[in-house]
């Protein structure tokens, strides 16, 4: 294993129970005074040890990695509370005359504040997540219930008007037509009934794994190319650019890519840049030459949950939108003077020493 293996959370609070311990045991050999102090070190041993448990059972627990860093900093916070407040515990009894010990004082309250933290915070920030969680999902099954409810109910109705002219027409003038008519909104349909799916798998799905980006943007680019020859495609990406990510990615540049093409020009130009950051994430450029994406589709994305007056036309941004919350990383939509659109995407690159969990996949 590397000697540059990445700090996890759990190694702090591991070193935060041993300093406590070893405080305690400074204060063991200094104070020395038999049975007295032995009982001060036992008290400082065993709210030590819920510290490091914490350390051990972190893993386990379904909190992010940025939640356990949280969890830490919160139990380092409140451990030093508790020292502060235990000091100037003694400084009112230093005014009194009440010279008490100092060093047990400060190193059992530490300890102790650190044991406090180390439980409090990490359920504390457990039932933040699960409340997060709850909200996205509760997003989620609003999206589908408009989808199913606005979506499938426009599309049925032109499809069975059409239906109506079949059955009334006494030529075969408009027929044709209207049979056509009939597949493009079927095709309409079966594609929001397949986004949706989809949208639903990218919530059920928890796997991250590792991309090559840049063989990622090329393959849906080279795609792209085929089914829209009149919009020109370009990219400015490094030959080591890796990320770590949901397995649906492939299909999130997909639609980021589409959604550049379909609601533009026929000549558009979109371009693709990526570049590694120096806080190890990699930040992913979509901009295009259109006239953007509408305000009322952007302002849908950051609501709390869909409205009646701000809901998107389509699934794909959606897609984009879930496939990134999923892999820990960050979205946001911008503008191009004079004209254009960018979307930016940021996504955490893999550390030296971690390895895939599965093969990366394509999603068609």
């Amino acid at each position: 294993m590397s000697s540059t293996e990445t700090i996890r959370p759990g190694h702090g609070f591991y070193a935060l129970g041993c300093t406590c311990f070893g405080i305690g045991s400074v204060h063991y050999q200094l104070e020395a005074r038999g049975l007295e102090t032995a009982l001060e070190l036992l008290m400082i041993a065993g709210v030590s040890t819920i510290v490091l448990y914490t350390g051990y059972e972190l893993p386990e627990r379904s909190i992010s990695t940025g939640g356990r860093w949280k969890a830490l900093l919160l139990t380092v916070l409140v451990a030093l509370a508790f020292a502060a407040l235990a000091f100037l515990v003694w400084l009112t009894w230093s005014i009194d005359g009440l010279h008490r010990e100092l060093s047990f004082l400060l190193t059992f309250a530490a300890s102790l504040g650190a044991a406090v933290g180390a439980r409090g915070s990490l359920y504390a920030v457990e039932s933040n997540e699960r409340l997060t969680e709850t909200r996205e999902l509760t997003k989620l099954l609003k999206i589908n219930q408009r989808v199913l409810r606005h979506n499938l109910r426009n599309e049925l109705s032109v499809v069975l008007g059409h239906l109506e002219n079949i059955e009334d027409a006494t030529d075969g003038g408009h027929v044709d037509d209207d049979l056509r008519m009939i597949r493009d909104h079927l095709e309409a349909l079966l594609e929001t009934t397949d986004r949706t799916r989809k949208i639903v798998s990218i919530w059920d799905t928890a796997d991250e794994t590792e991309h090559d980006l840049a063989s990622v943007v090329d393959d849906q680019i080279r795609r792209l190319r085929r089914e829209y020859p009149t919009a020109t495609f370009s990219s400015t990406l490094p030959a080591d650019c890796r990320v770590i990510a949901h397995s649906a990615l492939p299909l999130a540049i997909r639609e980021a890519l589409t959604n550049a093409v379909e609601h533009n020009a026929a000549d558009v130009s979109v371009d693709v840049s990526a570049e590694l950051q120096p806080d190890e994430t990699v930040k992913l450029e979509i901009s295009d030459t259109g006239t953007g994406i509408p305000a009322s589709d952007r302002e849908a994305i950051g609501l709390p949950e869909e409205t009646p007056l701000a809901h998107t036309q389509g699934l794909g941004l959606w897609i984009l939108y879930w496939t990134i919350q999923a892999s820990d990383g960050t979205i946001e939509f911008g503008e191009i003077d004079p004209e254009g659109t960018v979307v930016r995407i940021v996504l955490p690159a893999p550390s030296r020493s971690s390895t895939p969990r599965s093969t990366p996949r394509s999603e068609e």
